[in-house]
């Protein structure tokens, strides 16, 4: 609920409450001045209509408890590319050149998500709720991760041509970031609501750019696979 929205509450729940509160008073004094059979049911409904109404304005006049939030990280500079590597398929085999330059474009941005990652799993870990996370220094699996990825980016970067050794050098990282969902999805269990809360936009990064590594790993695949097949037969 928010502040306007509370404030205009409280103006209206006074007359609200208070009416019948008035009302069940003016009951009781009638049904005590003439006696009889009706004033014990009168006075039990009185008191239960003041008990709401002293209720209702407890609830709504009380100072707002203000919650505090949980600062849950996000991933709104993640690079979307889509299908990593699909243009590929539509460059002739010969065109080595265009398919380097579209497969470091890739990665670039995959290696740029897997900075983030290291960033905001190297921010978290300085709470106190992922101290087994620092024991097992999960901080350099995501470094690391980081630091593969831009060494393919740079391999790419001087000319080098798609390889079966570039290949490799993808499904490492793609490996890597398997590893890291799956020990994040392992942390998870069994631990607070608020670890939890913290951990799974983490996870689900993980997992993204695990798949988007396979992706790219496949695509270059079929490239390369065609390209050497060009080669032979020419």
């Amino acid at each position: 609920m928010t502040i306007s929205k509370a404030m205009n509450m409280r103006l209206y729940i006074y007359p609200i409450a208070v009416i019948p509160l008035f009302l069940a008073g003016v009951a009781l004094v009638i049904a005590f001045k003439a006696g009889g059979y009706l004033l014990p049911f009168t006075a039990v409904l009185a008191a239960a209509v003041a008990l709401v109404s002293i209720a209702a304005i407890f609830r709504y006049t009380r100072p707002p408890i203000h919650v505090k939030q949980i600062p849950v990280e996000n991933f709104s500079f993640w690079a979307d590319v889509g299908e990593p590597g699909a243009e590929l398929r539509h460059l002739s085999p010969d065109d080595l050149a265009a398919a380097a330059r579209i497969a470091k474009a890739d990665l670039g941005s995959l290696s740029s998500n897997a900075d983030l990652l290291n960033a905001r799993t190297s921010l978290l870990l300085g709470r106190r709720e992922f101290v087994e996370l620092v024991q097992e220094k999960f901080d350099g699996q995501t470094g690391r991760l980081s630091q593969d990825l831009h060494a393919t980016v740079k391999r790419l970067g001087t000319g080098k041509e798609l390889s079966v050794e570039v290949l490799n050098l993808i499904e490492q990282c793609a490996s890597q970031a398997d590893r890291i969902a799956n020990k994040l999805y392992d942390f998870q269990q069994g631990k607070s609501e608020l670890a939890h809360t913290y951990m799974e936009p983490l996870r689900r990064a993980a997992e993204k750019l695990s798949r988007d590594l396979r992706l790219v790993f496949t695509n270059v695949s079929d490239f390369v696979k065609s390209a050497s097949t060009e080669s032979k037969s020419s």
